[in-house]
């Protein structure tokens, strides 16, 4: 914990003055050297939002700003996610459950432990649960992971070379660092960085995973991978997973479980379950299990504690409020 003499100290910094300490391991010697410095800018808007969360946590580590300022929407966030925080200076330990999907995490396991084409993406609907299975494994095994948004690396990239800038420092890091590389949403690889006047990020990144420097996994839904297909060369290095939604039987456990966790101590009966699906399906039949499963069940579970909710005034209550 800081002491109060470093929290005002700090509060009296600009995020950027503040990250250079970092990477400098003065505020943490763990952080030294991780921190993109000189691919960062000033930015009032950071500094104003830092000013109030310190003043609100006052104790904050430097993993706590550094977690803080990752989760911020900014031109800075596809560089600060890329930082790997070390996992000794993580506060949780907790694994989200991944249930159902043993056979597809076994592929996963293979294809990533090929000789060639050890290159992933899974394929399926939103809300299928791609960016979760791939997050378990790679944390069940306890291997470092980098993720990445093209669109955030885009974002704020006004002049030729910056884009390119920010894709080569993840890429250098994860090289240095032995990390796979995680594109969501990674369709969007083949054209990001191009329009810019630059070299796309997909060129960027065929010779590299061609010599086995590092790995990519990526996840995109069946439409948008019609723009993988398209590039041949991109997609031949890859092999692709494809996640459907779980089926009745799993989606019971899924729901059962997620109760369990939430500590609500709620029962639970297959009557229930039945209704809520009967309910789901009818309402929102253009979202995807189980995300669609799980989101409504934490709404009933903290209606149900805040307001005494039953599940018929849940029910018409979330699909009043959803898009």
């Amino acid at each position: 914990m800081m002491d109060s003499s470093v929290s005002k100290y700090i509060m009296s910094q600009t995020f950027l003055q503040i990250l250079t300490d970092m990477n400098d391991g003065i505020s943490d010697p763990q952080l030294k050297g991780k921190i993109p410095v000189k691919l960062l800018h000033d930015s009032p808007y950071l500094d104003h939002k830092l000013d109030l969360y310190l003043q609100s946590n006052p104790n904050a580590r430097p993993r706590d700003i550094l977690v803080y300022l990752q989760s911020i929407e900014s031109d800075a966030r596809a560089l600060l996610k890329s930082i790997r925080i070390p996992q000794d200076l993580t506060s949780s330990n907790s694994m989200e459950t991944i249930i159902g999907r043993e056979k597809e995490l076994q592929l996963l396991d293979i294809y990533l432990n090929r000789r060639y084409k050890n290159n992933v993406i899974l394929i399926g609907e939103p809300g299928v649960g791609k960016t979760s299975l791939i997050l378990y494994y790679f944390k069940s095994h306890h291997l470092p992971l980098i993720s990445v948004s093209a669109a955030e690396m885009l974002s704020g990239t006004k002049y030729r070379g910056e884009f390119e800038k920010r894709m080569q420092h993840v890429l250098e890091t994860a090289q240095k660092e032995g990390s796979t590389i995680f594109f969501d949403e990674i369709h969007t690889l083949i054209h990001a960085g191009a329009s810019e006047g630059g070299i796309s990020a997909a060129n960027l990144l065929k010779p590299i995973i061609t010599r086995g420097d590092i790995k990519v996994v990526g996840a995109t839904t069946p439409e948008e991978a019609t723009t993988l297909y398209a590039d041949g060369a991109f997609e031949r290095r890859f092999s692709f997973l494809k996640l459907k939604e779980p089926d009745m039987q799993t989606l019971r456990l899924i729901a059962l479980n997620f109760v369990k966790e939430s500590g609500e101590n709620q029962c639970f009966p297959s009557l229930l379950f039945e209704e809520i699906v009967a309910f789901l399906d009818e309402k929102f039949p253009n979202r995807h299990y189980p995300d669609k499963l799980i989101d409504f069940i934490d709404f009933y579970l903290a209606a149900n504690k805040q307001a005494n909710f039953t599940l018929h005034e849940a029910t018409v209550l979330f699909a009043e409020s959803q898009i």
